[in-house]
């Protein structure tokens, strides 16, 4: 649980700076940011399926 919590952390502080970098270059950051989406967008709904899947707790 502690990695997931850190993760998710990492996660939303890059998301962050990538949304500060998107509103200060936005002729740059659009089609970076389109590549990266094309790239990891089916990646976090696998993530996202995995996470969800019930575990086994013995």
């Amino acid at each position: 649980m502690q990695f997931i919590k850190a993760f998710v952390r990492n996660l939303l502080i890059l998301l962050a700076l990538g949304a500060i970098l998107l509103f200060m270059f936005p002729d740059i950051m659009k089609p970076v940011l389109q590549f990266y989406s094309a790239l990891l967008g089916p990646l976090a709904l696998v993530v996202l399926v995995v996470i969800a899947l019930p575990r086994n707790t013995r």
